[in-house]
Parts: C-alpha cells; sequence; structure tokens
C-alpha cells in the first residue's frame, strides 16, 4: 500500500521547471507533435538561457547571504564587505532518498539522516563558492535549533571523518572549536601538511600555524606551567587544554612542567583526567620557600 512517505520522492521529482513548460506546450500552447519533442524542445531552450544568464537562480535554489571565506579576523564585526552571496539548492534527490530508506524509517532515523546530510551539504557548497556559512544561518534556513544543528554536523564529522566548514571551524571563532586539535591529531598519526589542508578544507597557511603553535605548548609545556601557556602563546585556554590532552595521548612519556598550585589549575587537571597516564613534573620555582 502507498503510504504518505512513499510518494514523497514523486510529489519532490513532479515540481520541477521542464515538466511545468512541457505541460504547457502541450495543453495551452496548442502544440500537436507530443511529449517527446516537447521535452526535447523545452530542454534546448533552458539550456541556452543558462549559457547565456548564467546569473539565473535554478528553481529550488536560494541565494544567502554567507560570510566570506578568506574573512580578516582582526575586526570584531561584519561589513557588507565581508559577505558574499551564495547560492543553496534547498533538497537534492539523495537526500530525499535518505527520507524514504526503510531501515531508517523503521528506527525514526530517516529525517534526522536527511537534516545532517542538508546541512553539511550547505556548508561544503557555501564554502566551495567562497562562503562560510553559521550555526545561525543553518538555522534560519530551515526553522530548527542551532543546538541541535550543531549535534548533526558533530555526528556528521564522526561518521565521514570530515570537519564540515562552518564560519566557527574555518574561522577559529565560538566556543566549540575543535578542528585544531583534530587538525594536530591528523599531523601526529604522521599525515603531511599539505594533505590535512586538502581533507580538512583548509588553506596550508592555516594548518603551518595551528602545527607551529602546538610544537609551541609542546616546547613551553617542558618549561612553565601549564597555566601560563595561553598567555605565552597567545591561545585559548581551550585550544590550549586540547593540546595538552594530545600531548598525554601521543607522548605519554614527556615530561611536563607543572608546580603544586598549578595542579589546580582547570585547563591542566582537565587534559589530565581526560587522558589519563600524562607524566608531570612536580616542582616549586626557584627561590620559593
Amino acid at each position: 500500500m502507498t503510504t504518505p512517505m512513499d510518494t514523497i520522492k514523486s510529489r519532490f521529482e513532479k515540481r520541477n521547471l521542464p515538466d511545468l513548460l512541457v505541460r504547457k506546450f502541450l495543453t495551452e500552447y496548442g502544440y500537436d507533435h507530443g511529449p517527446v519533442i516537447a521535452r526535447a524542445i523545452v530542454e534546448d531552450i533552458l539550456d541556452t538561457i543558462d549559457r547565456c544568464s548564467p546569473e539565473r537562480v535554478s528553481p529550488k535554489t536560494v541565494i544567502w547571504l554567507a560570510v566570506r571565506r578568506e574573512w580578516c579576523g582582526r575586526r570584531k564585526k561584519l561589513e557588507v564587505t565581508d559577505l558574499v552571496p551564495v547560492q543553496l539548492r534547498v533538497v537534492t534527490e539523495k537526500e530525499i532518498e535518505l527520507l524514504m530508506m526503510p531501515a531508517l524509517r523503521r528506527e525514526r532515523k530517516a529525517r534526522r539522516a536527511f537534516s545532517r546530510a542538508r546541512f553539511a551539504r550547505w556548508c561544503f557548497d557555501a564554502y566551495e563558492q567562497g562562503g562560510v556559512l553559521t550555526l545561525l544561518d543553518l538555522s534560519l534556513l530551515s526553522g530548527l535549533a542551532e543546538n541541535y544543528i550543531g549535534e548533526l554536523l558533530r555526528e556528521y564529522e564522526a561518521e565521514t571523518d570530515e570537519i564540515v566548514p562552518t564560519r566557527g571551524t574555518v574561522h577559529d571563532i565560538g566556543p566549540g572549536v575543535t578542528h585544531k586539535a583534530e587538525i594536530i591529531r591528523r599531523w601526529l598519526r604522521g599525515e603531511s601538511p599539505a594533505q590535512i589542508a586538502r581533507t580538512v578544507n583548509h588553506s596550508q597557511k592555516a594548518v603551518d600555524r595551528y602545527i607551529a603553535d602546538f610544537r609551541k605548548v609542546r616546547l613551553l609545556a617542558q618549561k612553565v606551567p601549564v597555566a601560563d601557556l595561553s598567555a605565552l602563546t597567545g591561545l585559548s585556554a581551550s585550544v590550549v587544554r586540547q593540546y595538552i590532552a594530545l600531548l598525554a595521548e601521543y607522548e605519554p612519556e614527556l615530561p611536563l612542567y607543572q608546580t603544586k598550585e598549578s595542579q589546580k589549575d582547570p585547563v591542566f587537571s582537565a587534559s589530565s583526567e581526560r587522558v589519563p597516564g600524562a607524566q608531570v613534573v612536580s616542582r616549586e620555582p626557584e627561590g620559593r620557600p
């Protein structure tokens, strides 16, 4: 028996410009040479329009103002010149198929899989056009909550081992920036900087900078208290915490400088709890009784 969900694909496929024009040829324009020739004429006309008017927006497509991929982070506020229009297709046939997959529907995961795939595609499509989307952009486009969207994107990254190029990951903003740690983790596993840059959709310059920052943290962590690393390196406490955790994971024998007082620091304690086995050199600064 056909259900409403079974007809989603057929309903979606019927809503297209070629079929609409073919119908007009056959029912409104008095064309009497049949649907096959009418469709050939329609396809030729649309192809000509696409070649002559590349700026024309296709059906089921929205134009959205995204932040430029090369945005200069020195300015706190966005200017009009920081925005770039991108075209986002509302939905694809592949995503529609996710709504119809029996296994997903039985587990009531079809809608979640659909949204996860669509959000990731929007971000990648915008990135290819020179823009990056925020979780707020995705929320306004879909009507879903930002927290829920962020959860779906994290699921996508875990399943595909790809970093979704949102504005937070590309421009190093937001409380949940984790792409730096992922880049360093790949580097510690032996991937080349060039390969990492291609995989995570980052510039070679950015990847090289993250690696240099990690090396700086690694060196200083052996000589000064972990609590001082954020101020000395110019990195946020969360990034320092992630780098210390990676040191404990990949170099557990590396002695980290640590005083009794700084052992209470949340940056160090959090990383030690996340990755057991980190070696700590407990010292007191010279001259202190």
